[in-house]
Order: structure tokens, then C-alpha cells, then sequence
């Protein structure tokens, strides 16, 4: 049975850093500050929203929201983002998404000062990702991944050394550092995840392969068998199952999926604070990959490091912003 990675532990611990640097730059009279660009109530926005503001107050940041009726026009939108974007009090943005009836390239991604970026929209960004630029804001849930290995290195070296000699590796970072050598399969190939997620992991030498819902299934069965840490992302729950999964894998699971809640008649189960239909949240494995992993993070569990880490964006940024090392 697996053992759990503590996903409360990361996030706590990246909160407590975040605290005592925005702690230092209230010393200097610099408040870093996130704006939030919301259109319409959509009821994930809203649960996100509620979980910065959460992380906010353990952090010491300020958060305002921008918030626009769901009709807004693309321009009225360009609009209210730039004066956001233009305003020096602002260290950081963050827009939801998906936008309806917006163009977000247009609306978001070129009116984003990179900068400003606390969640890698911009290409620019997303170009200092992959040449491992010390300056780059990564995309947070990918960034949460890469902690939750760091955090658990130790465990994660113990566990691969039951499979492989030590290997001989050209310095000291080189054979301190979990990732290298490490065998990393990423279901997921989207920006926020999957490409991003590679990229940090090959610029510490670990061996990167992703697979996808267009992977021939056998092609997708060899790459998850043979990973030493299984990232899994997919839309869908209970699509990664036990007989996917090597004996011993590390699993990370940083899927997000919803469903409307129903009771045993089939009717809508009401949230009483909100007067919506319940949201269930699941993950994409399914309850055996427990039974044959070795270390699995639990669901909800990446969610909470992800939000964590716009905090910890968001301070680094304010620093640039201000010439602070």
C-alpha cells in the first residue's frame, strides 16, 4: 500500500518562506500585491479565488479582485487589463480562465507584462522556463510538482535506489540532485502542465517522456511502465488504474476533476452557503494505483502547493520589480 506524500506539509512549508519574505519586504515599505482578473461567477473561479485569498492571509500579500460581468466585451476587458497591468502598486497578476467569448491571446497574453506573470501565460515566460532561467515565473502546478520531489528527495532516492545501481555522475549538485537520472512519464502535454513539467525536469537531468490521449495505447503502456515517477494529469477519473502502473512507482496525481454531485434518486445535491449544485472534486487515478504505488500524493493535494506557489511567484516578482536580490 502506498504511502502518502504530505501535500499539506509542501504547501505549509512554501506558506511559512513566503510569510517571512514579504515580512522582509513590508520592512523595505514594499506591500506585494496580486490582482485577480475574474469575469462572472463561474464556480471553480470562485472556489480558487477563495483559496487565494486563504493563502493571502497565511502569507501576508495583498489580493485585489477585478472582478467583470460575464457579458463583458473583449475591449472593455482589454481595457480593465491594462490599467491593472500599468499600475506600479500591482506585482502580479492572475486572469481566470477559460474566458468566454474572449480571445485570450489577444486579452491576456499580449497585454501581460512578463514580469507580471505569476502563472507563466506569457511566452516570454514560458521561454525562460525552458532555458532555466533564473528569473522565470513557472507555471504553478507544475511547479508544485517539482516541489512535492524536492520536499520528498530523500524518500524518492530511497526508493529508486531498490531499482539501480548508483550512477556516476560528472559533480556533487549533480549526485545530490533527485532529479538526475530520475525516469519521469507526464500524461499530460499541455502548457500549464505537461511541457512545462519536462522542461524543468530536463534542465536537471532527469529522462523525460510524455504521453497523451493520442499515445497508441501500447506506445503509452511501455513509457508508464518503465517511469521510476508517474505524473499523472488527465481529464478523466479513474483513467489510470493499477495495471498501468510499475510495482513501486512514485505516482503524482495533478489532475483536477469535476462532478455534479447527485444524491441516490438522482437529484442535485445543493450547497447550503452558495445555493449551487455540490461540485465533487476528484483526481485521475483510481483508488487501486494505491494498492501497487509505493509513494502517491493524495486528492485534493497538488491543488493546495499550486496555490502556495503563486504566493511564492508573486514575491519573486515584487523582489525584480524592485531590484531586490
Amino acid at each position: 500500500m502506498a504511502q502518502i506524500l504530505d501535500c499539506k506539509l509542501v504547501a505549509q512549508t512554501i506558506k511559512d518562506e513566503c510569510k517571512n519574505e514579504s515580512e522582509l519586504l513590508r520592512a523595505k515599505g514594499i506591500s506585494p500585491k496580486l490582482a485577480l482578473m475574474r469575469v462572472g461567477e463561474k464556480g471553480p473561479d470562485l472556489a480558487y479565488e477563495k483559496g487565494i485569498f486563504a493563502t493571502a492571509e497565511a502569507t501576508g500579500i495583498e489580493v485585489e479582485v477585478h472582478a467583470l460581468p460575464a457579458d463583458v466585451s473583449q475591449e472593455d476587458y482589454i481595457t480593465e487589463f491594462k490599467k491593472v497591468n500599468a499600475d506600479p502598486s500591482v506585482h502580479g497578476i492572475l486572469a481566470f480562465r477559460p474566458l468566454d467569448n474572449i480571445d485570450e491571446t489577444a486579452a491576456i497574453s499580449d497585454n501581460l507584462s512578463a514580469i507580471k506573470d505569476c502563472d507563466a501565460s506569457t511566452s516570454d515566460n514560458m521561454g525562460k522556463v525552458v532555458i532555466n532561467d533564473p528569473t522565470a515565473l513557472p507555471p504553478c502546478t507544475a511547479a508544485a510538482v517539482m516541489e512535492i520531489i524536492d520536499f520528498y528527495a530523500n524518500e524518492i532516492k530511497a526508493e529508486i535506489s531498490k531499482k539501480y545501481k548508483t550512477p556516476e555522475l560528472a559533480n556533487e549538485a549533480q549526485a545530490n540532485d533527485v532529479c538526475c537520472g530520475l525516469d519521469v512519464c507526464i500524461i499530460n502535454n499541455s502548457n500549464v502542465i505537461g511541457k512545462p513539467l519536462s522542461m524543468m525536469l530536463t534542465n536537471r537531468f532527469a529522462t523525460v517522456s510524455i504521453v497523451h490521449h493520442l499515445t497508441h495505447s501500447e506506445i503509452k503502456n511501455d513509457y508508464i511502465k518503465r517511469a521510476d515517477v508517474i505524473v499523472c494529469a488527465t481529464p478523466f477519473k479513474d483513467s489510470i488504474t493499477a495495471d498501468m502502473i510499475p510495482e513501486g512507482a512514485i505516482v503524482i496525481d495533478a489532475a483536477i476533476v469535476r462532478e455534479k454531485a447527485f444524491d441516490e434518486n438522482g437529484e442535485p445535491i445543493i450547497n447550503e452557503k452558495t445555493g449551487r449544485q455540490k461540485i465533487n472534486t476528484f483526481g485521475c487515478c483510481a483508488a487501486d494505483v494505491e494498492e501497487k504505488a509505493s509513494w502517491k500524493t493524495p486528492v485534493p493535494g497538488v491543488g493546495g502547493i499550486t496555490s502556495a506557489l503563486l504566493a511564492k511567484n508573486l514575491i519573486k516578482a515584487c523582489k525584480v520589480q524592485n531590484g531586490i536580490d
